[in-house]
């Protein structure tokens, strides 16, 4: 991210996030996590997807602010193809089904 003349540039991701970059095991961990003695919600595909975006524009040094961070990842996850979603939603469905 830099900005010129006063307008902020945001450079997009440099490396597909296909195939998704996480394991059911790494998931399983980072979404075990009880609050109040309640069991979390398992993540949707989408939230998947924007974790993974997240850590390519960190790898990258290019995370913006959180705002437009979370537009891009929107806009990003609505242009990728059908085959990379379904690999997103099958992390998010065998998370809920492990629970």
């Amino acid at each position: 991210m830099t900005t010129r003349d006063n307008h902020l540039i945001v450079i997009v991701p440099s490396q597909p996030l296909f195939p998704p970059p996480f394991t059911i095991d790494e998931l399983k961990i980072t979404y075990e996590t009880y609050v109040d003695g309640r069991p979390p919600r398992s993540p949707t595909a989408f939230i998947i997807y924007r974790t993974a975006y997240q850590q390519q524009l960190i790898a990258d040094n290019n995370l913006p602010p959180w705002c437009i961070f979370s537009h891009m990842a929107s806009i990003s996850y609505s242009r990728e193809p059908r085959h990379v979603k379904n690999a997103y939603a099958h992390l998010s469905s065998s998370l809920r089904s492990m629970q």
